[in-house]
């Protein structure tokens, strides 16, 4: 038997949160949820579709005026792939150390779980959201589609560098742009998830190729430990710990480290670490609102200059011609 808190996810989505704990101001107008916090609690919106049973697409723009926490514990599987533009969220999931959910695209998998999610006081909030329930995932993708097209098995193997990309971001902001203008089209709302799972898992499939034709000398310790580095550098991407902290949790020498990574993924640490910052540089020049010159400061560059210039060598384009074509693109 279902809990009420799962219940309530799986008939409300993100907003049994704001309805059942916060009492958040409800609005419901041709298919489209808004959701306001209380005037003591903070200011902004957020806005929620349902275009099927069991999926969910959600953006907001919030300002909390005090600490919140939401407690949860839904028996049932799902997937969440969400993109964090700006926020003060902390995620504490059965019982583990405290995360800190930095700027960027995440996945999160509930098997079922339990936890708490932290937002920080007079933090701006920003993100978009794809909630997927296992019963939504069973119809529509597993009773329809081949494993070649989507494995739902597979989800638990992805990793950061399959699913936080440009392409994503890309996706995310306009699914975020056609909730805030009214959208309730459940043919774009399916399309779009579709889209995203569709090149999520293509990233998916070519990385283990590629990594998998690299890495035949490396043992199962040794791959554990490479992908606990990995994880460092993408928890961290602003600030990637040193090398010495990076052989600590790898428990290797530095040239051993320095082999064994460029091995398991291709390129040297460095170099991963820098196409890291630009991938995720390249979300925040969607952000219009942001300068050049904030961003290259924002990702520790000392001056534009630098920043544009590494830029340029990884995308082939400037971040002013890159923002330009993307902008067009959104507007079209």
């Amino acid at each position: 038997m279902q809990t009420d808190s799962t219940q309530a996810a799986h008939e409300l989505g993100d907003a049994s949160f704001y309805l059942h704990d916060y009492h958040f101001r409800q609005d419901n107008h041709n298919g489209i949820c808004t959701l306001q916090p209380q005037n003591r609690q903070g200011y902004g919106n957020i806005y929620q579709v349902q275009p099927t049973d069991g999926l969910f697409l959600s953006t907001g723009s919030w300002i909390p005026y005090a600490s919140m926490e939401r407690k949860y514990e839904i028996n049932q599987k799902l997937v969440k792939i969400y993109y964090l533009e700006s926020g003060g969220v902390t995620l504490i999931q059965n019982g583990r150390k405290a995360q800190p959910i930095t700027e960027g695209i995440h996945l999160y998998l509930n098997k079922p779980s339990q936890g708490r999610v932290l937002y920080q006081p007079n933090i701006p909030i920003s993100y978009a959201s794809v909630l997927l329930f296992e019963d939504y995932i069973e119809k529509n993708l597993q009773d329809r589609f081949t494993p070649d097209d989507f494995d739902y098995a597979e989800v638990y193997d992805w990793k950061a560098f399959d699913y936080n990309t440009p392409e994503v971001g890309t996706l995310f902001l306009q699914i975020r742009d056609k909730l805030i203008a009214g959208e309730t089209s459940r043919l774009y709302y399916e399309s779009k998830v579709g889209e995203l799972l569709s090149i999520v898992a293509a990233n998916f499939h070519k990385q283990r190729q590629e990594i998998a034709s690299k890495q035949q000398s490396l043992s199962k310790q040794e791959k554990k430990a490479l992908e606990s580095v990995r994880q460092a550098i993408e928890q961290n991407i602003l600030n990637p710990p040193e090398l010495s902290q990076l052989c600590k949790i790898a428990a290797m020498g530095q040239t051993k480290l320095r082999e064994s990574f460029k091995k398991m993924y291709g390129v040297p640490i460095g170099t991963y670490i820098r196409q890291s910052k630009m991938k995720y540089a390249s979300l925040l020049l969607k952000k219009n609102e942001l300068s050049i010159s904030s961003i290259a400061k924002h990702l520790g560059y000392q001056n534009a200059s630098k920043f544009s210039s590494a830029f340029k060598n990884y995308f082939n384009q400037s971040p002013e011609i890159y923002r330009k074509n993307n902008y067009n693109m959104r507007k079209d």
